[in-house]
């Protein structure tokens, strides 16, 4: 029975050290922030932190394009009221 518990306790580890690294970007966020999502795989990653207290987000996003990227931001989900930001590769 014990191997049993070891063996379970093993899965765990790995599936936490997987999430923990599950971000495919290849290039590590500049700060340490508490919250982060793979958007797509091997193309896009964004990090954030929520600031209660000064009432504001920090993020990072890392894109993998030859294009341009935008990031938007809305209370409600739609266009109306959002905060976005756009960029591209000159």
């Amino acid at each position: 029975m014990m191997w049993l518990w070891s063996a379970f306790i093993v899965f765990l580890s790995l599936l936490t050290i997987d999430r923990c690294y599950g971000i495919s970007s290849s290039i590590s966020p500049f700060i340490q922030y508490k919250h982060s999502i793979e958007l797509e795989d091997n193309v896009a990653d964004l990090w954030w932190t929520l600031d209660d207290v000064e009432r504001e987000i920090t993020f990072e996003l890392h894109v993998k394009t030859t294009g341009w990227i935008s990031l938007g931001i809305s209370p409600a989900g739609g266009m109306k009221g959002a905060d976005i930001g756009v960029g591209w590769v000159d």
